[in-house]
Formats: C-alpha cells, structure tokens, sequence
C-alpha cells in the first residue's frame, strides 16, 4: 500500500504544479514538497524510494507529452488571439462619465 500511495503522488505531482494558476505554482509546488515531507515523516524516506523516481519522471513525461502538445506541433498560444490597439485618443464610450 506505501508503494503505491508514493508513486500516485509522486505521478500526481507535476500535474498539481502544473495545472496551478502561474502565479500560484511556487505555492503548488510548496504543497507538494509539504506533502513529500509529510510522508517522509509518517511512512518512510521518501527520497531513496524508486517509487518516487519511477513516479516523477512519469509524471514529468505525461505532462511533457500532453500539455505541451499545442507547443510542439507549431501553434503559439497567442498567435491568433491578438487584437489590433485602438488608441484613437477619445474615452472609452462603455465607461462611466459620472453624469446623472
């Protein structure tokens, strides 16, 4: 049961941090290093287990492979979704002007 509870964290791991928003990945991958330690003070050293290894790389893998497959085929992220600037120097009609 130990190993298999370390390699589904361990495999669960990159997604955490991945699928966190950007700018809540650092506070992701703290969670998943609290829960790293958690284990390693509960059940067993966590860091010699091949477990742990076999679980990240799969895990590093699965999220090379599948989220990075918009990347690799040639599509940006951005490419498509821009929208030409429209600074013609007037306000914006849709904000308020504070008149009653």
């Amino acid at each position: 049961m130990s190993t298999i509870l370390l390699l589904v964290i361990a495999l669960l791991a990159p997604w955490v941090v991945h699928l966190a928003a950007p700018r809540q990945r650092a506070l992701a991958l703290v969670g998943v290093i609290v829960v790293f330690l958690l284990y390693g003070i509960f059940a067993e050293n966590p860091v010699l287990a091949w477990e742990l290894w076999a679980g990240l790389a799969a895990g590093v893998l699965t999220v090379l492979f599948l989220a990075g497959g918009a990347v690799s085929s040639g599509r940006s992220r951005q490419g498509g979704s821009r929208r030409p600037s429209r600074d013609s120097g007037f306000d914006d009609p849709n904000e308020p002007t504070g008149e009653i």
